[in-house]
């Protein structure tokens, strides 16, 4: 096969060696650059791409692929929503995914943010970098056994978290439109509100739609507990930023453990020498003491990595001898 690899870091070379030592008749090329429109000519001549993609792809990007010979696009990744999959299928290319590279890894991500949020954390630094270094009433924590933790979201990061917190004692609800019977023993259904309003950690892991874009914004926010901690893994369009700046700051919820945030892709996986120009909203996120956040890393772990970067090129290897890609979207 021939295939070109955008982004590639350095971490996923050393598997894209692994990977050319038991497929030497391949032909890969890559970029440490990510896609984008300026530099996509580079795949002229191959058969496939594989890309972290960050940016959108839009009918115009996917009809220059396909017209340098592109039939397939693999992300190396779970989310496909900055793809023009309609146009990707106009022009004969299929989109695959990868929506199962480590579901733990996710999973643990939130539930760190959530426990150092529980425990306070934050405040704690806060203090100690005045030279406080008491404790005091207001700081008091709770266990995780005394907590009631919603999940949004019950597929495979879903499930996964579900089994954690519940392995940890806590009392697990879980919201998801479709029934699954298998996580009977670690959760019980609800709908989403009796979720919001009963949780002390809400946790979320569902695909961003244009359905439930903005989900929880000032309305939700006024029913969970002004103690509440909101852990977001999956799309940051889910969140009204700004109105979850104004319950932070207003205590309507107690703290956000944010590995994604609207509009990220104009901050993360960039270096700002000047953070001073970093956006508004980042800055007071990132200032609140009952915030943590990470620059959508939560998969980044070496298994994940490892998962990600393997199924992506299987999957290329199956569209291209003509067989069905394991995870296509389109």
């Amino acid at each position: 096969m021939k295939a070109y690899l955008f982004g590639v870091t350095p971490v996923e070379e050393a598997f894209l060696k692994e990977w050319q030592d038991q497929h030497p008749d391949d032909e890969i090329s890559y970029t440490h650059s990510p896609l984008t429109a300026d530099n996509l000519e580079l795949a002229k001549g191959f058969e496939a791409v594989s890309t972290q993609q960050a940016e959108p792809l839009t009918a115009s990007d996917l009809e220059h692929l396909a017209a340098g010979g592109i039939k397939h696009l693999a992300l190396r990744k779970v989310g496909a929503d900055n793809i023009d999959l309609e146009a990707a299928a106009k022009y004969g290319i299929t989109v695959a995914n990868v929506p199962a590279y480590s579901p733990r890894a996710i999973a643990e991500n939130g539930l760190t943010g959530a426990m150092y949020l529980l425990r306070k954390w934050g405040y704690y630094h806060r203090k100690m970098r005045r030279g406080d270094f008491t404790r005091s009433t207001e700081l008091m924590s709770d266990e995780i056994f005394n907590q009631t933790v919603g999940i949004v979201g019950l597929g495979r990061i879903g499930a996964a978290a579900a089994e954690m917190y519940h392995a940890l004692g806590a009392r697990v609800i879980g919201y998801d439109p479709v029934y699954n019977a298998s996580l009977e023993p670690f959760l019980d259904f609800v709908d989403f509100e009796t979720l919001i309003k009963e949780s002390d950690i809400v946790q979320v892991h569902i695909p961003l739609t244009p359905e439930n874009k903005g989900m929880f914004s000032a309305n939700e926010f006024a029913k969970m507990k002004d103690d509440a901690i909101l852990v977001n893994q999956s799309r940051g369009e889910l969140v009204d930023t700004a109105a979850l700046i104004v319950a932070l700051k207003y205590h309507e919820i107690g703290g956000a453990a944010l590995d994604v945030l609207e509009g990220e892709e104009k901050i993360f996986g960039r270096k700002f020498e000047d953070v001073g120009s970093l956006p508004d909203e980042y800055t007071e996120l990132i200032n609140l003491p009952n915030v943590v956040m990470s620059p959508h890393s939560a998969y980044y772990t070496k298994m994940a990595v490892k998962n990600m970067f393997f199924q992506s090129m299987t999957d290329i290897e199956w569209t291209l001898s003509g067989k069905k890609a394991f995870f296509k979207v389109n």
